[in-house]
């Protein structure tokens, strides 16, 4: 009966295999309710760019999210190319009672950018830029992109214009979660978080209306083409941090751009946890690496990174330091890292500076994988946060005994310096991010296609993590928290709620643990989630 199904009837029995008879009360195939052949693709050629379907090959290649254990099945994938379409997929969704998901670049790690049954909006193929150099409004210029650029396109295009920008280091990211939920970077230190850095947003809202939002203004272009304004910028405040897929579709953010340094430098230094004598440093060399972050210059940035696995010169561990320096190499904020290049150099694996030119030449680095699997786990590190009950917790966690083979890691990325500076109530992520030092993710990564009993894990070790820090980062945490809403957003929620009930009363744009989710009265509303690898596997095979 619908074009889905050469494949088709795979995706309805794998929903109801899953017990997804009704999802949050909204539309599935199968049910009287559902758009029938000649509507859906009436609606697939009313696009600029294209809807996917189960049953095309593309549909598969594009189905896979990057954490591939979130991995779930939409009942159609709207590859957009404008907003135009956004606007389109959101009033055919609204006609027909279907769920929607929103993924860009699909870096996810809790689910949110896709689910079973949904309309899912695909933004990573609206890639346009434009920059003001001379604005009114900042200094050093300001670029407006659309939602599916990644950081290291941006990157490459400020660059051409000698300016730098606020961003993720990884390539692949797209800016659209990653702004929504506050966005930590490597140069947060120095110039804030990205929700510090954004000057204005275009969204598509539950009605279908396009919203241009600043600090100062909120417009609305009606379905009927009359626009109207007000100086109620709370939609602006809530998108600096609320998260994604929550309050509308944001297909345009406006951001700040800064001048560059005189130079760039990095400083990455390892050390083993075990050496190969099996003498235990460890200890020693994380609290001396803490202590150095204590009174770190603004002009420092990056990451302590930890691991627990077996080294090939029969050491085990290892705890790292990878620094950038925003700033020319002769500057006396570069030296502060000596102290720790000079520490037991005996012990370490490689301790060392390297000079660059440009933040673009540092951030053309790093590497992604196509594909992870993992499960992350969360906390905003404050000052006194790096106690030794703290150290023993990390060890024994990179220790940890796994119900599956596996890897467990930590990546803590330095916040604090200009982060700080921003009052608690002026954006809406959590207020502990305004004093933390750190946040720190800590990652569950299977070897092998085995995951059973990870993500249970994950959720045991979720509320000892929670206990040395002040709040969550909502793009990093676990899967399977309680009381998620003060551990997001703390103090900030009901104000962050009340704006949600005023643009979306219906609570159409809805996600797991997003602001408003609680709301949700049916059971179907989050279903099993590991069973996505399984049917991906066999979408693949068909």
């Amino acid at each position: 009966m619908y074009p889905f199904y050469n494949r088709g009837t795979f995706v309805v029995v794998a929903l109801h295999f899953l017990g997804v008879t009704s999802v949050i009360d909204r539309c599935l195939p199968g049910e009287s309710c559902f758009p029938d052949n000649p509507v859906i693709l009436n609606f697939g050629k009313s696009l600029d760019g294209v809807l996917l379907l189960p049953y095309m090959q593309e549909y598969t290649e594009v189905v896979v999210t990057r954490d591939v254990v979130w991995t779930k099945f939409p009942i159609g994938i709207v590859v957009a190319k404008s907003t135009l379409d956004v606007q389109r997929s959101v009033l055919f969704a609204q006609k027909y009672n279907l769920l929607v998901s929103v993924r860009s670049s699909g870096h996810d790690f809790l689910g949110r950018s896709t689910a079973h049954g949904s309309l899912q909006i695909l933004l990573g193929n609206m890639t346009k830029t434009s920059m003001i150099l001379a604005s009114p409004r900042n200094p050093a210029g300001e670029i407006t992109c659309e939602s599916g650029n990644t950081w290291l396109k941006v990157y490459e295009e400020v660059d051409k214009v000698d300016r730098v920008i606020v961003g993720g280091s990884a390539h692949t990211v797209c800016m659209g979660g990653y702004t929504l939920g506050g966005g930590h970077s490597p140069m947060s230190r120095t110039f804030g978080l990205a929700v510090d850095n954004l000057l204005e947003v275009e969204m598509v809202d539950a009605q279908g209306r396009i919203i241009a939002a600043n600090d100062h203004m909120t417009r609305i272009q009606h379905l009927n083409g009359s626009v109207t304004s007000t100086n109620n910028s709370d939609i602006f405040w809530a998108l600096r941090g609320g998260g994604g897929g929550t309050f509308g579709i944001v297909t345009n953010f406006t951001f700040k751009l800064h001048y560059p340094a005189s130079g760039v430098a990095t400083f990455d230094c390892s050390y083993p946890i075990v050496r190969s004598d099996e003498t235990e440093i460890g200890h020693i060399v994380l609290k001396k690496m803490v202590s150095m972050l204590q009174n770190l210059p603004t002009e420092w940035g990056g990451y302590l990174i930890g691991s627990g696995t077996p080294n090939a010169d029969s050491s085990w561990g290892s705890i790292m330091l990878a620094m950038n320096h925003y700033g020319s190499y002769d500057a006396p904020t570069r030296s502060y890292m000596d102290e720790l290049k000079n520490f037991h150099p005996e012990w370490q694996q490689y301790c060392a500076y390297k000079r660059l030119n440009t933040f673009l030449e540092y951030e053309s680095t790093p590497k992604d994988p196509p594909y992870v699997s993992t499960y992350l786990l969360n906390t905003l590190m404050q000052e006194d946060s790096f106690t030794d009950d703290w150290i023993q917790y990390i060890f024994t966690t990179l220790a940890t005994k796994l119900p599956q083979p596996g890897i467990v890691t930590f990546t803590g990325i330095l916040i604090g310096g200009k982060t700080s500076a921003v009052g608690i109530q002026e954006t809406s992520v959590h207020p502990g991010f305004r004093s933390a030092v750190m946040s720190l993710s800590v990652g569950i990564v299977p070897v092998g296609e085995n995951i059973t009993g990870l993500r249970e894990k994950a959720a045991e070790m979720a509320p000892q993590l929670a206990e040395y820090g002040n709040g969550q980062y909502p793009n990093e945490a676990n899967a399977d928290l309680t009381n998620w809403q003060n551990k997001f957003w703390g103090s900030n929620y009901h104000r962050l709620l009340s704006i949600k009930r005023q643009w979306d009363p219906n609570n159409f744009f809805t996600c797991r643990e997003c602001v408003g989710s609680e709301d949700q009265t049916s059971s179907h509303a989050h279903v099993s989630d590991n069973h996505g690898v399984v049917f991906s596997a066999e979408m693949n095979k068909t």
